[in-house]
């Protein structure tokens, strides 16, 4: 078994000490920005008395260090506190919010995906033709153009100025509305699928296909040209070029070879691109209106929301750190080269 149980352990162990310290420095960076979170705590025009109130329910007159602690004893016994915009549980509309976060960011990897492998491998075998030199300046966008501005132009040419696609919200409430449709999972895709409610489902894609395809160029680009580089040198290798000399079928020696040693790399890529993913959702939900994580934490920093802000960015840290880990795994199960 190329992973071992004590790498898991070494691995989850670490994975602890990176989420509370990702926390730790987070909650002190909230705490050291000049706000004034009472005011939004104690309500609209509020008196000098629940000033203070709010400041003393809030621990905001202890010192840093004291508020810390507060904070920690609650979090691991998994109160990561109330929202100050909201009024409700952190935790509670984190993962109200997370489906539709994990919706886009799936869909948009599946795009990615799809079109990415298949388009390096086909650029690494027509390498040096225009096919290879138009892949290559498509992949080379898609990995450096930033997302928010290639969420806003998406957004003005194909929903304002052709009006073909939406360019805000998961799905429109009066089709919700009109189809009784009620979430079971969160995620609409699979649940109107579920519900067998296709009216919800084709109206949730239309809306999800824009912020989908502006997510997926990042991860498109890195897949397209890591499958090009590493297929380049794997066809280029002795035991390739040994396979097609003793007359095994080129289509063989691609798919069963060549591609198999290429996705190892590949994914590993891939997957420590989804946390970077997730965060690059954060302005695209922001800008679609998209009521997942990333507009959840924009609204809270928006509002000076400490235990949102934390709350958000803990998350997505746990994501990373998990991530991480489950792409090592399966490197070392798809390579039995590679032991951990």
């Amino acid at each position: 078994m190329p992973v071992s149980r004590e790498y898991i352990v070494k691995r989850l162990i670490l994975l602890v000490v990176v989420v509370f310290g990702v926390l730790i420095i987070t909650f002190i960076i909230t705490r050291v920005i000049p706000a004034h979170p009472e005011l939004l705590w104690a309500g609209a025009h509020p008196t000098e008395e629940q000033i203070e109130k709010a400041r003393e329910q809030l621990h905001l007159n202890d010192p840093i260090y004291i508020q810390l602690l507060y904070y920690l004893r609650d979090f691991l016994v998994g109160d990561w506190g109330v929202s100050w915009r909201t009024r409700q549980p952190v935790l509670s509309d984190i993962l109200s919010a997370l489906p539709a976060t994990l919706e886009l960011v799936t869909t948009a990897f599946i795009i990615a995906i799809a079109l990415g492998i298949p388009l390096g491998a086909l650029a690494a075998l027509k390498r040096n033709t225009w096919v290879d030199h138009v892949i290559r300046i498509v992949s080379v966008l898609g990995a450096s153009v930033p997302v928010f501005w290639l969420a806003l132009i998406f957004q003005l040419v194909f929903s304002s100025w052709l009006g073909i696609l939406p360019g805000a919200k998961r799905v429109d409430e009066f089709i919700v509305l009109e189809t009784g449709f009620k979430p079971i999972t969160g995620f609409i895709l699979l649940d109107s699928l579920l519900e067998g409610n296709f009216a919800v489902f084709v109206n949730a894609l239309h809306h999800i296909i824009l912020p989908a395809i502006v997510l997926a160029f990042y991860p498109f680009g890195l897949s397209a040209r890591m499958t090009r580089a590493i297929m380049t040198e794997v066809l280029n290798e002795l035991y390739t070029r040994s396979a097609l000399a003793w007359g095994l079928p080129r289509r063989v020696v691609i798919y069963k070879y060549a591609l198999k040693n290429t996705l190892a790399p590949v994914i590993a890529s891939l997957g420590l691109s989804f946390g970077y993913t997730i965060i690059g959702a954060f302005m695209v939900e922001l800008i679609f209106v998209w009521p997942g994580i990333g507009l959840y934490a924009a609204m809270a920093l928006l509002s000076y929301d400490y235990p949102a802000i934390i709350g958000s960015i803990v998350l997505v840290a746990i994501f990373y750190t998990v991530i991480n880990m489950i792409v090592d795994i399966i490197h070392a199960i798809i390579d039995p080269r590679v032991k951990l």
